[in-house]
């Protein structure tokens, strides 16, 4: 017996030394849900930033019950029981099934769907349900007003006078939201925005928008800077304007929202970006679940954008010359080529010697120091953020191996490619 009374005596010491009286010690994880779309840059942010809540706390059992958005169906969670759900909201039916296991839910929501919130919670009621018998949902929201404002302010910044907009597909609300503010910020300074539209549901094809959004392109005055709602969508401006010819960032720059790496490097020219804060968006959903599953009050939260990513689709440089910028664009195009500048003014009808004075009248230097300076700007961005070998960084850039290139670099930089890297990382 005494052994007995001196052991509870000692688990009490225990638990009150690690905090643990209130809540009680427990020897099994909580069961986590996390049901939305892995294949996205904001659902891999806002995961990390839910981990990292959870490896600063308790661990947890996390089971991601779809992987991506064709996955995503009432029917995933039906033979699931556990402590708590994180989720996005993909449709109604989804939303109420979630809501029908009556345990702790976070909803991860870009849009401040009221009207959508509230519908789905009367369903549920006339259903027989009365709010006593549920838990009440919590949402964490982007601050989708702040986005619209910090792309307006990037662009004011930049002294551009034509500005315009381009939407989701479909009318949802936080693009809705962004729009708004994004127009309301530049009407307080005296510009107009033009937004693009598209009649009934011709938005669900791309290819079928893609000639109304290219005429649309061209009517704007130039130069315009366009505010596209995500990174897909500035993708989309940025190939029809590959295709009609229109010169970025020339004519037409282009901003997105998302900051999701691999869509913004792979474009064409690379895409400027508002990054938004998804690791707070994770870890204040991760906060607030852990806060209802051991019965305490969680509020709902809001998270927002950190900065503007700027890449070459934003780059300022305001060159009026026509032919000017079609060799600009020639030399980006063709910047890992090893071209001669007979190679680059073939296609265009004037001679050499002309040429020549209306490009350094413009940009104060020659048409091959340009070349020079594109074809290094790349090589060491390359050797900064690859682990590609300096001999094949050389051979793809025409150089017969990595001496020739390491003489030129070093000859530009004062340092070796090695030493670089090294300090660029």
């Amino acid at each position: 017996m005494k052994n007995n009374k001196q052991k509870t005596e000692q688990r009490a010491q225990f638990e009150k030394v690690l905090g643990n009286t209130r809540r009680g010690m427990s020897y099994k994880c909580p069961e986590i849900a996390v049901f939305f779309d892995l294949a996205s840059e904001s659902a891999r942010g806002m995961l990390r930033g839910f981990m990292q809540y959870v490896r600063l706390n308790s661990p947890w059992n996390v089971n991601f019950i779809s992987r991506t958005a064709s996955d995503v169906a009432p029917s995933s969670l039906k033979n699931w029981a556990g402590d708590g759900i994180l989720a996005h909201i993909p449709n109604v039916e989804t939303f109420r099934e979630i809501l029908s296991k009556n345990c702790p839910v976070v909803f991860l929501a870009r849009e401040n769907d009221e009207g959508f919130i509230a519908s789905s919670l009367h369903h549920w009621s006339c259903e027989g349900n009365s709010p006593g018998s549920r838990i009440e949902p919590v949402f964490i929201k982007c601050d989708n007003g702040a986005v619209g404002r910090l792309a307006a302010d990037y662009f004011l910044k930049k002294n551009f006078r034509h500005f315009a907009y381009v939407p989701y597909p479909k009318d949802v609300c936080w693009c809705i939201e962004r729009r708004q503010a994004y127009v309301e910020t530049l009407a307080q300074k005296g510009f107009q925005t033009e937004c693009f539209s598209l009649p009934g549901e011709e938005g669900a094809n791309w290819f079928e928008q893609r000639d109304r959004m290219r005429s649309w392109l061209e009517s704007l005055p130039k130069p315009v800077a366009i505010f596209a709602v995500n990174d897909f969508r500035g993708r989309q401006v940025l190939e029809v304007c590959q295709r009609a010819g229109i010169p970025v960032p020339y004519d037409v720059a282009v901003l997105g929202v998302d900051d999701d790496v691999p869509v913004c490097e792979m474009c064409y020219p690379s895409l400027s970006s508002i990054a938004i804060d998804w690791g707070r968006a994770g870890f204040l959903s991760a906060q607030a679940l852990d806060q209802m599953i051991n019965n305490e009050k969680a509020n709902w939260g809001t998270y927002g954008p950190i900065q503007v990513v700027s890449r070459n689709s934003t780059e300022q440089l305001h060159v009026s010359d026509r032919l000017v910028v079609q060799i600009l664009e020639l030399i980006r195009i063709n910047r890992s080529e090893n071209l001669r500048v007979a190679d680059i003014l073939a296609s265009l009808p004037i001679s050499e010697r002309r040429a020549q004075e209306r490009f350094k009248s413009a940009m104060g230097h020659s048409i091959m120091e340009e070349m020079k300076q594109v074809r290094m700007e790349n090589i060491c961005e390359l050797i900064e953020t690859t682990d590609l070998s300096f001999n094949e960084i050389a051979l793809s850039f025409g150089f017969e191996n990595a001496n020739h290139l390491g003489q030129l670099f070093k000859k530009e930089f004062g340092l070796t490619m090695g030493e670089f890297r090294k300090r660029n990382r």
